[in-house]
């Protein structure tokens, strides 16, 4: 398995538990990699340690909410998510 495998994984499981993802257990696959696509630099950025735990990449995400980038705040809404 590839890191950026791992690491979408990672942020699938992640996107679950955030508050403003409130529905992200609703999301289909296709959806989960458009909004990993599109945040994976947000990631990269802003939670480098965060590495593939979920943990770690879910709580990164929500602090650094109101810093994501515009496609990946974009890929969140086209998702159906706040």
């Amino acid at each position: 398995m590839t890191r950026q495998t791992v690491i979408a994984l990672a942020l699938m499981s992640a996107l679950a538990p955030l508050p403003a993802f409130a529905q992200g257990e609703n999301l289909s696959f296709s959806q989960r990699m458009s909004i990993y696509r599109a945040c994976k630099p947000d990631l990269d950025a802003k939670c480098p340690s965060a590495g593939t735990d979920s943990a770690r990449v879910s709580a990164c995400l929500r602090s650094n909410q109101a810093q994501l980038s515009q496609s990946c705040t974009t890929a969140i809404r086209q998702a159906g998510l706040r």
